[in-house]
C-alpha cells in the first residue's frame, strides 16, 4: 500500500480525554519501514468535536506478529502490538480482521471490551469517498451491528483541514 496515512472512520467504543472525545484520529506510517521488526507511525486526533478543537500528536511503535491458529501455521503477521517505547515487550493488540487493501481495513481491538471492540480506518486518498459497501458490511457483521452505539463516528469531513499536512 503506498498510500501510508488512514483515518478511523468509526469504531465501537469512545476514547476521552479530560471528558474531551477523541476525533480525527488520524496514523500515517514512517517512511523507510518497517525498522527491524517494528514499525513507526504518527498519531494525531483532536480533542473534541470542532474544528478548532485541541490538537494532540505522539509517535507509536507497532510490532507485528501472528495469531494462534487451530490447524496450519500462518504465513503472515496479522495483528500487531502497539506501544509508546520502541522496545516494548507489551502494548495494545490489534488483529486485522479485513482489509481490501486499497480504501479500507479493520481492526479488532484485543484489549478493548472483552476482545469485542472494532476500528474501521480508511486510507487518506479514499476517506472522502465514505466507507465502501464491502467494508461497511464485514464490519456490521464482524462488530455488532445489533447494537446500537456499533458506529461511534471518529472522522468528520473537517478532519482533513490542518492535519494530515503537518505529519
Amino acid at each position: 500500500n503506498t498510500d501510508r496515512g488512514s483515518w478511523m472512520y468509526y469504531r465501537t467504543y469512545k476514547r476521552e480525554t479530560d471528558g474531551c472525545e477523541h476525533t480525527c484520529v488520524y496514523a500515517k506510517v514512517s517512511e523507510n519501514q518497517p525498522i527491524g521488526n517494528v514499525y513507526e507511525f504518527l498519531q494525531e486526533y483532536r480533542l473534541g468535536k470542532k474544528r478548532t478543537s485541541k490538537k494532540k500528536r505522539m509517535t507509536l511503535y507497532a510490532t507485528p506478529y501472528k495469531t494462534e491458529r487451530h490447524a496450519e501455521e500462518r504465513e503472515n503477521d496479522n495483528a500487531m502490538r502497539v506501544s509508546q517505547r520502541k522496545d516494548a515487550e507489551n502494548g495494545k493488540r490489534y488483529q486485522l480482521i479485513y482489509s481490501d487493501y486499497g480504501k479500507c481495513d479493520i481492526l479488532r481491538v484485543l484489549d478493548e471490551s472483552k476482545g469485542h471492540a472494532c476500528e474501521l480506518y480508511l486510507h487518506s486518498n479514499a476517506v472522502a469517498g465514505g466507507v465502501p459497501s464491502m467494508c461497511e458490511r464485514v464490519y456490521g457483521n464482524a462488530c455488532g451491528k445489533d447494537d446500537a452505539s456499533y458506529k461511534q463516528q471518529v472522522y468528520y469531513s473537517w478532519c482533513k483541514e490542518n492535519m494530515e499536512g503537518t505529519i
